[in-house]
């Protein structure tokens, strides 16, 4: 039998292919923002992800003239140390962020494709910059919004109760505390504040949502099912990560429920993102095998319905 071989671009290719030297350049800066926070390079892989799915279109484009390459060059060099400048003002700013990846983005396109390629660098930069800047609108709606923590508390508590959990609610200063004997005797509580109830989560889902939705060509009603869909599934899954916190809590002590809190929350918001995507790439051939299920099931004896 016959097996296909993937062929990896040569020396001479890469010299020649923009796209490919686009690529190899954007790829290895994730490897900088990774070693400095592992969890924050999500969203620039994501942005990685959706400029490899152009890559067709970035075969079209002209070579940069060569005023253009100069300034993307500065761009490009100039996004590793833009930190010097930054610290001045924000003293705890990370050297690398994903504010500097999109700086760099934009300067190896200046760098090597014609200005007109830049129409197609707008959805992950778009990406990566309103994702950063969810923090701040995060904030700003945290006096509308924190009303409702009690309200998710409540949830969270119904939920542990559920599962045999004695939880409770108690309320200081109209902030909802959460308690509940943990196995090994010891009262774990914990305030379930605005930063609890995930915004932050939902933000960035919405973000990716509308740019991945804005490349593609469905219809208005399938995109508003999936963003439906979408948004109710990272509303559960923040509910989820709050119960898994004070599970890990009850069963292991509040030290492994530190942890837990520090890293669930990514890893589950990791795993939703790919598993969502997936769905929805492959939403035609899911409602297919619907459609073939409903009609079995209604073409069963078992389920006819016989009129008298």
């Amino acid at each position: 039998m016959k097996i296909d071989k993937i062929q990896l671009p040569s020396v001479p290719s890469l010299r020649g292919n923009r796209a490919n030297q686009l690529y190899v350049f954007a790829l290895v800066p994730l490897l900088l923002i990774f070693y400095y926070n592992p969890f924050s390079v999500i969203i620039p892989f994501y942005s990685f992800l959706i400029l490899i799915l152009k890559y067709q279109k970035l075969l079209g484009f002209k070579e940069a003239n060569s005023i253009q390459k100069i300034l993307g060059s500065i761009v490009a060099v100039g996004s590793f140390f833009a930190y010097y400048v930054v610290i001045l003002i924000y003293p705890d700013a990370t050297f690398y962020t994903a504010a500097n990846y999109a700086v760099y983005l934009l300067g190896l396109f200046l760098l090597l494709f014609e200005f007109s390629a830049l129409k197609e660098a707008f959805a992950p930069l778009f990406l990566i910059m309103a994702t950063f800047s969810s923090t701040y609108i995060a904030a700003w709606l945290r006096p509308l919004l924190s009303p409702f923590a009690n309200d998710f508390a409540h949830i969270v508590v119904n939920i542990l109760r559920a599962l045999g959990i004695d939880a409770n609610i108690s309320y200081v200063y109209n902030i909802a505390i959460i308690k509940l004997p943990s196995l090994s005797g010891k009262v774990v509580q914990g305030a379930f504040v605005y930063g609890c109830m995930g915004v932050y989560s939902v933000l960035v889902f919405s973000i990716l949502l509308v740019v991945i939705l804005f490349e593609d060509p469905s219809s208005l009603k399938v995109k508003l099912t999936y963003s439906i869909i979408g948004l109710l599934g990272t509303f559960a899954l923040n509910i989820l990560r709050v119960t898994i916190i004070f599970l890990a809590d009850y069963f292991y002590g509040a030290e492994v429920g530190g942890t837990v809190h520090y890293t669930i929350g990514y890893v589950l918001f990791s795993a939703w993102l790919g598993i969502f995507f997936y769905i929805f790439s492959k939403r035609l051939v899911i409602s297919k095998k619907f459609q073939l299920i409903w009609q079995k099931l209604r073409s069963s004896p078992s389920l006819s319905v016989v009129s008298v």
